[in-house]
């Protein structure tokens, strides 16, 4: 948990002094690069991987989301839509929720694999809907 904050915290500095410098959509690119990227290292690596390396790694790609999500939700709304946009996006944070719910299910019924494959491939997903976003910054 140390080191997810460790990551995390390198993160949101990194991302603040460099605000301004970096356009949200790659952002989200990279964010999703490295979340489909950290199940193949897990999914291929021999024996026990590092898990420092991961918990680092989760971390940066936790807060790299948080910080994407509240600029995409700026940068897509007007004043006007703002608190609906708001709304909306509280409400679709519902399934990180329950996605760990059903990972763990999904592990104890079918095991590691099957997981990291459905988590690869909703994640991959990702890339078509920011495609779809209309960002302006």
């Amino acid at each position: 948990m140390l080191l997810e904050v460790i990551g995390s915290v390198a993160t949101g500095l990194l991302l603040f002094a460099l605000a301004g410098r970096f356009k949200y959509r790659y952002l989200l690119y990279l964010n999703t690069g490295l979340a489909f990227v950290l199940p193949l290292f897990l999914l291929f690596s021999s024996g026990l991987p590092p898990f420092s390396v991961i918990f680092v790694v989760g971390g940066i790609i936790l807060a790299a989301y948080g910080i994407t999500m509240n600029g995409v939700l700026l940068e897509v709304s007007g004043t006007s839509n703002r608190a609906l946009y708001t709304g909306i996006a509280g409400a679709g944070n519902i399934l990180p929720a329950l996605f760990p719910l059903l990972g763990g299910w999904i592990i104890k019924e079918f095991g590691f694999q099957p997981f990291f494959i459905l988590f690869m491939v909703i994640v991959a997903t990702a890339i078509f809907f920011i495609y779809k976003i209309d960002c302006r910054k």
